[in-house]
């Protein structure tokens, strides 16, 4: 497997993308800011790690690793959880860490940072599967035809209001998903990168009619980070975009950093 890793730049400090792809694994990383007291860190969907104030959690192919980074310069293994194998990503949000797996969405409470704790899982068919949550919804993206198995290009909204019983509650077909984000400026509106078929936003104010409400079909979208000041980070196989995204349906181009 090719994997490509891109730096962003110090425009786009603050910033995390780890994107690890099972056909051409592409990753992308920006470093977190390190003052005297690590924050917590901003990833996109197919991270593979995630800081949560002192400690580093990551996720390799069967297991979730605890790192304590008070001193970013010596940190500490604390701990080492099997999950099994085909782990994929993973996505803090609450007191939790949200893993998509080849197989499922497992969800760990970190009330505790030292010692997650599993809490509930919510199994699906074999598939590539980032993951994002916020505080009503789990929302997934199943893609097949990759060495992930399976044949399903879906997007999951799966309810959460009951962290210990997740219930899928609505599905949308898609063509080529990779990752995806919440815009910070509508709660109802979701970003999706659909691979070769562009990025995509999604109405899912009404579960039963999950609507269309922007398509950029020239860009080839594999993950996004929406950032606190309303800009869009889009990572594309051409290169890495920031939109101005106070318009959540309506982005407005800021900067472009091509890949070489």
């Amino acid at each position: 497997m090719k994997k490509l890793k891109i730096v962003l730049l110090a425009a786009l400090c603050g910033a995390v993308v780890m994107s690890c792809e099972k056909e051409d694994a592409t990753q992308v990383e920006n470093e977190n800011k390190t003052m005297n007291q690590v924050s917590t860190g901003t990833g996109g969907s197919m991270a593979q790690f995630t800081i949560i104030d002192s400690y580093l959690y990551t996720v390799d192919y069967k297991s979730l690793k605890v790192f304590l980074i008070s001193d970013p310069a010596n940190p500490e293994l604390l701990e080492t959880i099997n999950l099994g194998v085909g782990i994929e990503t993973i996505y803090p949000e609450n007191d939790h860490l949200f893993i998509g797996t080849q197989n499922g969405v497992l969800i760990y409470d970190v009330t505790n940072p030292r010692s997650p704790e599993k809490v509930s899982e919510v199994d699906h068919v074999t598939s590539c599967d980032p993951v994002i949550a916020n505080d009503h919804y789990a929302i997934a993206t199943l893609r097949g035809g990759t060495p992930c198995n399976g044949n399903l290009n879906v997007l999951d909204i799966i309810d959460i209001e009951d962290l210990s019983n997740p219930i899928l509650v609505a599905s949308r077909e898609l063509i080529n998903p990779y990752g995806l984000g919440f815009s910070n400026t509508n709660e109802n509106i979701i970003y999706v990168c659909d691979g070769y078929a562009g990025l995509k936003a999604y109405d899912i104010s009404n579960l039963d009619m999950i609507e269309e409400v922007m398509f950029m079909e020239e860009l080839e979208a594999i993950d996004v980070i929406a950032r606190e000041d309303n800009s869009l980070v889009v990572l594309t196989r051409q290169g890495i975009y920031q939109f101005d995204a106070s318009n959540a349906t309506n982005l407005v181009q800021k900067s472009f950093i091509g890949i070489q």
